[in-house]
């Protein structure tokens, strides 16, 4: 759950940490992360030497998790304790700490405490969910025991208080206590530092003060901003995402607003009994409409069968997926939707915004920028070899190039300044196109340059042999001609295709 999850308390044998999740990760990111997993590990794919046994690693992990009761029981051998006992501060060589539930690195991590109930006559079950969390998950964290609780917890004697108590905590974010809090940023803040990225480590160390409470504390954040450079303008500072009120805090009061709809026209039905029908009938719910173009609020949302959370899930959808609603049941709460690859299922109604996704998707990529591409960084990769490829730029422009297999998928893809040459390692057999993309103002979040953005196509296909085995790993080169018109240069491609995987 603390940072590396091989090994961890929450991960004793390393199963989560084998599948790339965090221990709350549920059923579905479970079945996704073993299905990704596996086609690329598994050694009829993947030539490394290690791959039989990372592959069987992958596969064990599955077993256990799979089944609810193997799962529950490893779990019952985690230790969880708050991070505040288990993070050395003196840790010479500090991992990066990932989110509990994506088991994701995040910039931004939170020691968080959730709280559920359940009651029934005179039993009442108080739980806890804590972890540390990415903002994203937190939210749906959150969410999650939130509904639990409304649907739980209020029919015991003692239910309605501790009920109230839980919906009021979660409503706020959660509780984050400072000790804790303070650990986890000064964690993170040194796992930056040693990986040379000060500015990060310069705004998690700002970010701590928020919860220091001694001179002692404040001493060890000063160090940090010294290490990190001292109090000068950061080229990049990260902007907090852990503010009070988000989209999470609206759906957990949503039920909140239904008790109060309740009451009223409740209230209008006793004053004015002879008026009931009426009274009621000024109180309508809007439903999404039949037609209506919509996109997906959250940032993974479950296609399913049906409309109900224990149907099997056809797809998943990315935030700002503009979607068509092609029918509403189950009393608005669900929606049937069309995506634009032409796969129709239900999904909740309460996740779909109004409109096109393109103009808030916009706005989030501006946001997500991250880090400014160097030379050479590997932006995605969907499998491995044992060839190794030498690019050259000689198109004039900044590029981001990405392989694509004759289908259209993309294998890798990578940064390459103007006029520079990098060295791209584990590029498998096969028979790829290179596309490259120039712009400004790159969001990596996204995957695309904010700014004119343009698109082209190496005319050339590049092989790397499949039909020599033993010969090992061999050496291959490819240049990024200049656009134009004469043979041999890069022609213009859409954008659409570029993306396309």
């Amino acid at each position: 759950m603390y940072g590396n999850l091989h090994n961890s308390p929450s991960d004793p044998l390393g199963h989560y940490s084998a599948l790339g999740i965090g221990p709350l990760a549920d059923a579905v990111e479970i079945k996704a992360a073993y299905r990704d997993k596996a086609k690329l590990l598994h050694p009829d794919h993947n030539p490394s030497d290690e791959a039989s046994q990372d592959f069987q690693r992958v596969v064990e992990a599955y077993r256990i998790l799979r089944d609810p009761k193997s799962r529950a029981r490893y779990d019952a051998t985690a230790q969880l304790p708050p991070p505040a006992r288990l993070i050395d501060p003196e840790d010479p060589a500090p991992e990066p700490l990932s989110c509990s539930r994506c088991g994701k690195i995040t910039a931004q991590p939170r020691y968080v405490i959730f709280h559920k109930v359940k009651s029934f006559l005179l039993s009442t079950q108080r739980n806890a969910v804590h972890g540390i969390f990415c903002r994203d998950c937190a939210d749906r964290t959150a969410i999650f025991a939130s509904t639990a609780t409304w649907m739980l917890g209020w029919w015991g004697i003692k239910g309605p208080y501790w009920t109230l108590r839980a919906l009021w905590r979660n409503l706020r974010g959660g509780e984050m206590p400072a000790a804790d809090n303070l650990w986890v940023l000064l964690h993170q803040a040194r796992a930056f530092l040693a990986r040379g990225d000060n500015d990060i480590a310069r705004s998690l160390a700002e970010q701590a003060q928020g919860f220091a409470k001694d001179v002692d504390e404040r001493s060890r954040i000063a160090g940090i901003i010294r290490a990190a450079g001292g109090k000068g303008k950061a080229m990049r500072r990260l902007k907090t995402r852990w503010r009070p009120w988000t989209y999470a805090s609206v759906m957990q009061a949503l039920p909140l607003g239904a008790l109060a709809i309740s009451a009223m026209i409740t209230a209008m039905a006793l004053l004015l009994r002879s008026q009931t029908d009426s009274a009621t009938a000024m109180i309508t719910v809007q439903p999404v409409r039949s037609g209506e173009t919509r996109y997906v609020a959250v940032e993974m949302l479950k296609l399913r069968q049906g409309p109900d959370s224990i149907q099997p899930v056809v797809a998943l959808l990315d935030r700002f997926a503009t979607v068509q609603v092609v029918d509403s049941v189950s009393g608005g709460e669900w929606a049937r939707i069309l995506t634009a690859n032409g796969v129709t299922g239900y999904v909740p109604s309460r996740f779909l915004f109004a409109g096109s996704g393109s103009g808030p998707k916009s706005r989030w990529c501006s946001e997500q920028r991250g880090e400014p591409l160097k030379n050479g960084d590997e932006l995605l990769r969907r499998t491995g070899g044992e060839h190794r490829l030498t690019v050259h730029n000689a198109s004039g422009n900044d590029v981001v190039i990405r392989l694509k297999t004759p289908n259209g998928r993309t294998l890798l893809a990578f940064y390459l300044a103007k006029g520079a040459d990098a060295v791209m390692s584990a590029i498998p057999d096969g028979r790829f196109r290179a596309v490259f993309a120039t712009g400004h103002d790159y969001s990596r979040a996204c995957g695309i340059f904010l700014d004119d953005m343009r698109s082209f196509i190496v005319p050339a296909v590049q092989v790397f042999p499949a039909d020599s085995p033993g010969r090992g790993q061999e050496d291959f080169s490819l240049v990024i001609p200049p656009v134009g018109n004469d043979p041999g240069q890069s022609r213009p491609l859409p954008l659409e295709s570029f993306l396309d995987n």
